[in-house]
């Protein structure tokens, strides 16, 4: 996302996520920032859903969505500028309401792990014995919160609380990949 001034470029960034959380909860769930102020240029800023609670979604099963989007503002040139918003690290998922992961979607190039490439982890609250899958990087291409929150309308049964969701999440995911530069992909071959 791109601004004319660092906090627009961080505005034109939260604005679309808080739309997005908006389908599956209507309740004020402003997009909270953890030690920052979001947008000073060059330092590493993190959002999160409701002040870094987990989201309570309504449905047949019962679902928390946690997400965390770290970012930095950077000046740039020409369409994405004159500042705009890095993504450096993502988690998205889905766990029970005591915590248990499901599944979650995550990205951490930087963060002192192996594995630098997005992908997908499946976790003890899916009720199976999962075996080595459970410590398993599954690859995956970039995931956008959007794909999350589509998938777990679509396929598990939470209940949307807009009419509209289908065309807000069709057009935040669209503002996310007009700006985003790069698609992302599993492990490279050593």
């Amino acid at each position: 996302m791109a601004g004319d001034s660092p906090y627009q470029a961080f505005d034109s960034f939260r604005a679309p996520l808080q739309r997005a959380i908006s389908c599956v909860d209507r309740e004020a769930h402003v997009w909270a920032l953890i030690g920052s102020n979001g947008y000073s240029p060059g330092q590493e800023h993190t959002l999160v859903p409701n002040a870094g609670d987990p989201v309570r979604l309504r449905g047949r099963v019962e679902l928390d969505l946690i997400s965390r989007i770290s970012y930095r503002v950077s000046a740039a040139e020409g369409e994405r500028g004159p500042w705009k918003i890095e993504t450096l690290a993502y988690a998205h998922g889905l766990e029970t309401p005591d915590a248990r992961e499901i599944i979650a979607y995550h990205w951490h190039p930087e963060r002192g792990s192996r594995i630098t490439y997005p992908h997908l982890h499946l976790g003890a609250g899916l009720s199976a014995d999962l075996g080595i899958l459970e410590k398993a990087h599954i690859p995956t291409g970039r995931v956008a919160l959007e794909d999350l929150l589509r998938f777990a309308i679509l396929e598990l049964g939470v209940e949307p609380q807009r009419d509209d969701w289908r065309e807000v999440l069709t057009e935040a995911q669209g503002k996310f990949e007009e700006w985003r530069t790069w698609h992302g992909s599993g492990p490279n071959p050593s």
